[in-house]
């Protein structure tokens, strides 16, 4: 006995120590201010107060039992529960602590995992209070046991509120930050990369993946909790018959060893339901981004449903192929379960001859009582799978984007100078995209200067667009490079010194990258001077509307560009969608008044008619840029123009 009280004020101190080291600590980062207060309101005042209601009925029940089964108390005994009712004291202190100040990104999994211990331990008490209580040979009287019976009660709810109000903030936590990290390594990945992704992929990372993902919080406590419960309760199984510990062992590890085979093979049908969900996603892109042609075209439409149905059939065929392997090794866990209950009840009385019935009831009581966390975790187990898919396709992913290049996204202040030159200097470029024809352009060696208005033509699929985005640095170029200023450049660093209008213009609802105050009577000129004045209204918060024709789109992509006010302009096929007056508008007006004001435009145009406006005419042709006299090439005609 004297050995047992040892090790339990060994046990009691070292606990009592961590805590007062988690409390100091925990202080020390409030002073410091590396925790930010949430407030103290009327929850709070309430959640102390009934802290205080558990500790007291703790301290209550501790020294009654001891009453009862020492007198005197030994001293060893009195160390005991001292430094237990500081212990009590110092992880309350510690919980409020944490609760009120809280640390970003902060796990506080130390606290879950004792709070888990402890519901387990008071969900267990319950089922042994009661099984001792109805008991003919019991030790305690029954107002202590109804005592106890209570404070079972009190320690499973306070644990469990405590529990879920720290789940419910934890797992939107995860969410937020996994969300955030993911979107962070999205945008420093290269536009290439990006470009080369499997459509419906990122989205469903970033929506399904980590939804998922979040769920494992609450998946492990309540695993936790219901572990615990049966680990009391097999320890309590063993104090009663030492046999009949092992014959619950043996079920609890055949049951495990069954589920293990049982979720390798089922987890492969996950990781495909997972790869169907993928392609599920692009067809949600497909339905979205190509309605008009749907609804438009009848048979489009139904052949296009029956290939979307036929994605969500393949993914209910491999869910149900998945759902009925562990439907089978719940239902065989349940079996082995009840018929380790049978077992008791009719051999344990042929093996253990003199076994009473009062230990009889006891074993079936517990196991029934067990029944319900076991089920639980068995059940949690399809979960768990999920969960895992999600997390290692995230992960890879994650490690996707690592591995590849990535760029630094860090606005750069740009000098100011009267003038610009930039360069490309023998520039390769080739796609590398899996399923492509490796199509590339190059070399290409072409300067660009501040005060010019350049025009690019070329034929369809002569690398007009490839080349643009080399110029403002969405490709790498494989070969060669950019200077600026007869200084090297990066990709990454030159998109800074443009702006870009390319002919899939996309619009956000809000002013990225704008100082809007201070821009807010320039941005009221140019709505009027664009026509859009009637259309559009800009605020600090955004655009009243995006929903315009596409003209009206590249009109009002125009004046986010205006605004941006960079010395370098990329237009991509800007005027197709305009109207004659409008387009000579552009080309006359406005490509003049830009260049007046000391801008470099780059326009990607099919329109001969005002290839004279150029002060350089450019032409791509099979991944080669050729520069073409406007006045001396055989090739101009009528107009100043290309006949293309």
């Amino acid at each position: 006995m004297q050995l047992v009280f040892i090790i339990l004020l060994l046990l009691i101190t070292l606990i009592t120590l961590s805590l007062c080291f988690f409390n100091v600590r925990t202080i020390f980062q409030i002073y410091k201010k590396n925790r930010a207060s949430i407030g103290f309101g009327k929850r709070h005042w309430l959640g102390i107060l009934f802290s205080m209601i558990v500790i007291g009925f703790i301290v209550y029940c501790l020294y009654t039992a001891t009453i009862y089964f020492f007198n005197p108390v030994p001293n060893q005994m009195k160390w005991i529960l001292a430094l237990l009712f500081t212990s009590i004291c110092l992880f309350t202190s510690y919980m409020w602590l944490t609760s009120i100040y809280t640390k970003p990104e902060e796990k506080p999994y130390i606290s879950l995992i004792t709070l888990s211990i402890i519901s387990g331990l008071g969900n267990s008490m319950v089922i042994f209070v009661l099984n001792e209580t109805i008991s003919d040979q019991r030790i305690l009287p029954k107002n202590l046991l109804f005592s106890y019976f209570i404070l079972s009660i009190l320690l499973f709810l306070f644990c469990q509120i405590v529990i879920r109000f720290k789940l419910i903030k934890i797992t939107n936590d995860i969410v937020f930050y996994k969300r955030v990290h993911f979107v962070e390594k999205v945008l420093k990945t290269s536009y290439a990369t990006l470009e080369s992704m499997e459509d419906g992929k990122i989205q469903a990372s970033l929506n399904n993946d980590t939804e998922i993902i979040s769920r494992f919080a609450n998946f492990f406590v309540n695993v936790f909790t219901w572990s615990i419960t049966i680990v009391f309760g097999l320890i309590y199984l063993g104090l009663l018959s030492f046999y009949g510990l092992l014959i619950s062992l043996s079920v609890v590890s055949i049951a495990s060893i069954l589920f293990y085979f049982i979720s390798k093979s089922a987890e492969k049908d996950w990781e495909k339901t997972r790869d169907i969900q993928n392609h599920f996603f692009k067809f949600i892109n497909d339905l979205v981004g190509g309605y008009k042609e749907l609804s438009l075209n009848a048979r489009k439409s139904i052949e296009f449903k029956e290939d979307m149905t036929e994605s969500c059939n393949q993914y209910r065929k491999k869910r149900t192929v998945a759902d009925t392997k562990l439907a089978y090794g719940i239902v065989t866990g349940d079996l082995l379960f009840v018929t380790v209950i049978g077992a008791v009840v009719f051999l344990f009385p042929i093996l253990f001859v003199n076994i009473q019935n009062d230990m009889l009831r006891s074993y079936v009581f517990v196991f029934l009582y067990m029944g319900g966390p076991l089920t639980g975790i068995l059940n949690s187990i399809p979960e768990l799978l999920m969960i895992k898919v999600s997390w290692n396709r995230m992960n890879v992913m994650l490690k996707d984007l690592n591995e590849l290049e990535t760029k630094n996204v860090v606005p750069i202040h740009l000098p100011k100078v009267n003038h610009m030159k930039l360069e490309l200097k023998n520039a390769f470029y080739q796609y590398k995209q899996q399923n492509s024809d490796h199509f590339k352009i190059g070399p290409i060696n072409a300067e660009f200067h501040s005060g010019e208005i350049i025009f690019i033509t070329g034929g369809n699929g002569s690398g007009k667009s490839t080349f643009a985005k080399l110029l403002v640095g969405l490709y790498e170029p494989d070969e060669g490079g950019l200077w600026l200023n007869d200084q090297v450049i990066t990709s990454d660093e030159v998109g800074e010194y443009f702006s870009v209008i390319f002919s899939d213009v996309y619009l956000f609802d809000k002013l990225y990258g704008i100082d809007f105050e201070s821009k807010f009577e320039e941005a009221q000129k140019y709505l009027k001077i664009l026509h859009l004045q009637d259309k559009v209204q800009i605020t600090k918060e955004g655009f009243s509307t995006i929903k315009l024709s596409s003209g009206q789109r590249k009109r009002l992509a125009l004046l986010i560009s205006y605004l941006e006010d960079k010395p370098f302009a990329l237009f991509d096929e800007w005027a197709a969608d305009q109207d004659p007056d409008y387009r000579h508008f552009f080309y006359t007006t406005l490509l003049q008044e830009l260049k007046s004001r000391g801008k470099c435009i780059i326009a990607i145009t099919h329109d001969d008619k005002y290839f004279d406006v150029a002060d350089r005419l450019f032409r791509v042709d099979m991944g080669k840029l050729e520069e073409l006299d406007t006045v001396t090439d055989p090739v101009m005609m009528a107009n100043k123009g290309l006949m293309i």
